[in-house]
């Protein structure tokens, strides 16, 4: 099996990641090793995993039978003195994993046990160490087990009741804030946090969001200025539905990205401001889905935003005139070189396609307005017009992430 770092994130992909020997005879499951070196280590490992693959159908079933070999084995590695720096921080991380997975099963059977015990200490066992030493190496060693600690907290969160869970949110929200104050590093892990709890506790993560805000923004942490940002993004764009959405950039005017967008000429028009990348597949699968919307609503008042955020402009001016995009098209590359805000970023969205529904009174109606969701606010909107008979069972709606720019 292949020592890896991700090995803390699922060790029961082992049984997915590995092929099965078929054979007549019945497997025969490893004895630990006698001698507790690192190759008849390394070694125990693989071929447990080989019989766990061979004997195990499910992942309960894999933890169940070899739970406490990769437990014991892990810890044993760790005592090595010969371990490489990159060993011993994949092995700890494995280990991290394994106590992680044993922690949430804890919790599913009545609450946090000792080996989520075992992984608070070895969290602040590293914290302390931190701090006697901040090198790359010991705020990378205390990150991967702060992380796996905090999210083994918010999956057992996530499995309560509404009411404890809302409880465990709010502790977790609190730790993850004063944790992300003291490591800044931690921040965006805590900005994640609170945009999972805002999906199942909405008041709440609002509520969360604001906390984070003033913690990181009055700490004046030139390590949290990202977090801070990102933070700050998410909030605006949670609370962009019921006001104006800021947009300034420039758009094509059939050679350059040269023209100023001027708002003021959709004055009146319910427009959909659609955020998007050509190399982005879902979003290049939306483009005859809104060219047939276009086509049915414009002559009602409705109107098309295509705001780009690639990076190579030229490709973007050919595939626009390619494939005859009858809409206006801006460009974030240009708009942030002409030093406005690039909207991606200033709202923290975290994927392609984004569309805002805005109304005629300048306000956004609705995010995330895409397939047959848009359908639907049209014909609300447009009641005089035939609406489109776009069929949910088919609908595709899907975002991307964005590459790194």
């Amino acid at each position: 099996m292949a020592r890896d770092a991700r090995f803390a994130i699922g060790l029961s992909l082992a049984i997915l990641l590995v092929s099965a020997v078929g054979t007549a005879e019945e497997p025969v499951r490893p004895d630990f090793p006698t001698t507790l070196d690192k190759s008849s280590l390394v070694s125990y490992q693989e071929a447990l995993t080989q019989w766990s693959n061979a004997v195990c159908k499910t992942e309960k079933e894999f933890w169940s039978a070899t739970g406490d070999d990769f437990y014991r084995s892990t810890k044993a590695l760790l005592d090595l003195d010969d371990l490489t720096a990159q060993e011993r921080a994949e092995y700890d991380a494995q280990l991290s994993g394994i106590l992680g997975n044993f922690a949430l099963s804890e919790a599913e059977n009545g609450g946090f046990g000792p080996k989520f015990e075992e992984l608070r200490a070895r969290t602040a066992e590293a914290l302390q160490k931190n701090k006697l030493d901040p090198s790359d190496e010991s705020r990378d060693l205390l990150l991967g087990r702060a992380t796996r600690l905090f999210d083994v907290r918010l999956s057992a969160a996530l499995g309560k009741s509404e009411e404890a869970r809302e409880a465990e949110f709010v502790a977790l929200v609190g730790d993850a804030i004063t944790f992300a104050l003291s490591v800044p590093e931690f921040g965006e892990t805590a900005n994640n946090i609170v945009a999972t709890i805002r999906v199942h506790s909405p008041d709440l993560g609002e509520e969360a969001l604001d906390a984070m805000c003033e913690a990181f923004e009055a700490s004046e942490n030139p390590a949290l200025v990202k977090p801070i940002q990102e933070t700050l993004g998410k909030r605006r764009f949670a609370r962009l539905v019921g006001n104006e959405l800021y947009f300034e950039a420039k758009q094509f005017d059939g050679k350059d990205f040269g023209k100023t967008f001027e708002w003021g000429d959709f004055e009146g028009k319910v427009v959909l401001v659609e955020i998007w990348a050509t190399w982005c597949g879902p979003c290049r699968r939306e483009i005859p889905r809104l060219k047939e919307a276009y086509a049915r609503y414009r002559d009602a008042g409705f109107e098309v935003v295509g705001y780009s955020i690639d990076q190579d402009v030229e490709f973007l001016k050919k595939f626009v005139a390619d494939n005859e995009i009858p809409w206006t098209t801006t460009s974030q590359k240009r708009s942030v070189e002409a030093g406005y805000k690039g909207l991606y970023e200033y709202y923290s969205i975290n994927g392609v396609p984004e569309m805002i529904l805005v109304g005629r009174d300048g306000k956004v109606i609705e995010t995330d307005c895409r397939g047959c969701k848009l359908a639907e606010r049209l014909k609300e909107l447009f009641p005089n017009v035939e609406p489109l008979g776009w069929d949910p069972a088919n609908d595709f709606s899907q975002r991307v992430s964005s590459p790194e720019k």
